[in-house]
């Protein structure tokens, strides 16, 4: 049967945040007509004063977007068409300055810092959240026309950098092409059949295990990713998994197939008393490199009341990661360790007692998902 005799209308599930639902077998007649002609404009979006930042740096980017030459209108609405011609040279190319002041030592390290900085520097897209689903109809003729949500575009890579806001589509395109133009490939991208609504993610592969990457710290192997939607009140029933790497004017874009929502429990990380032991022992180490503070764990002493020989003040505090032994994973273990000494010291209180302090001792427990912190910091 021809392809031509059906109406193929895709659907953007929320608000872009998107599952691909073909719909076959309605006639022509009964599609509603669009009341405003649709043609996303190709023109490259400009920007004064293109500057973007992240930690101490400020990096310029070019006043112009990349010129894309897709046809139709597909690769504004739908992830795949996205994918593939929002991914290409020239666009990579805009975007590498940025990429170049991300790229850490590996793969894991640069997965990282991409989403420290769109936690810093973007912001959910709630008014284009409301926007109402897009729809776009194929008519047997071939045309391409946009029936219902007309505004709720994919932004360019340049676009969601330079807006500062995005939904996941936005989020799921941009993280692919930072990586892509850091010269790691490939990249991957899941639209994802939520229980109530639909999603799209960035993922990387490291040593066989698939990381999403969604929007914020941190990357979550697939079982954790799994869980997390869990705890939102919804439940992954499967998703198109896509392996993206570079082509020339367009991304080479792959389908490798649906994978169910129980299958994302098979790469399932659970982390082990070592693992929080080994924690430990970096998160003091960075404490003695930026402090001096050394690691005496006779310490641990405070904890009964008792001030241990030598000292004269010593101080015991607790903080709790929730959900963090979930998404622990020992391929980011550096960067885990970082990330949780420099939480601590955005506490005021908590900074100032490591400047009154020479020596350290730190307890990591599990509990249950959660990771429970003992400090205890000594003054001698």
């Amino acid at each position: 049967m021809s392809i031509a005799a059906f109406t193929i209308a895709f659907m953007v599930i929320i608000a872009g945040c998107l599952s691909v639902t073909p719909e076959a077998g309605t006639p022509e007649s009964t599609v509603y007509p669009s009341t405003i002609p649709t043609t996303p404009s190709s023109t490259p979006a400009t920007w004064t004063n293109p500057t973007v930042k992240w930690e101490n740096a400020t990096v310029s980017l070019p006043s112009r977007d990349a010129e894309f030459s897709c046809p139709g209108i597909l690769w504004r609405y739908i992830l795949k068409d996205a994918l593939e011609c929002m991914l290409g040279r020239e666009e990579l190319e805009v975007i590498s300055p940025l990429a170049k002041e991300l790229k850490g030592e590996d793969l894991a390290q640069s997965a990282w810092n991409v989403l420290a900085w769109e936690g810093e520097w973007l912001s959910y897209d709630w008014e284009k959240a409301k926007q109402p689903f897009a729809k776009v109809i194929i008519r047997p003729n071939g045309k391409e026309e946009v029936v219902e949500g007309q505004n709720n575009t994919i932004q360019t890579p340049y676009e969601t950098i330079m807006r500062r806001t995005g939904i996941c589509t936005d989020y799921t395109v941009l993280t692919d092409s930072l990586l892509l133009a850091m010269n790691y490939s490939p990249v991957y991208a899941m639209a994802i059949n939520l229980t109530d609504s639909g999603h799209a993610t960035a993922l990387v592969r490291i040593n066989g295990w698939y990381f999403a990457l969604d929007q914020h710290l941190p990357p979550m192997d697939l079982g954790a990713y799994y869980r997390y939607w869990e705890r939102q009140g919804s439940r992954i029933v499967n998703a198109t998994l896509y392996e993206i790497t570079p082509g020339g004017d367009k991304a080479n874009v792959k389908v490798l197939g649906v994978v169910a929502g129980e299958e994302f429990l098979s790469q399932n990380y659970t982390m082990g008393d070592t693992d929080a032991r080994n924690l430990a022992v970096s998160m003091m180490n960075l404490l003695y490199g930026g402090f001096g503070l050394k690691a005496d764990e006779s310490l641990k002493n405070l904890s009964d009341g008792k001030l241990p020989r030598g000292y004269r003040a010593g101080w015991t505090l607790g903080v709790t990661f929730y959900n963090l032994a979930d998404y622990y994973h020992p391929f980011f273990h550096e960067e885990y360790a970082e990330w949780m000494v420099s939480q601590m010291l955005s506490d005021q209180e908590f900074a100032g007692y490591v400047q009154k302090s020479d020596a350290v001792w730190i307890d990591v427990k599990i509990e249950g998902e959660d990771l429970v912190l003992t400090i205890y910091l000594g003054s001698s």
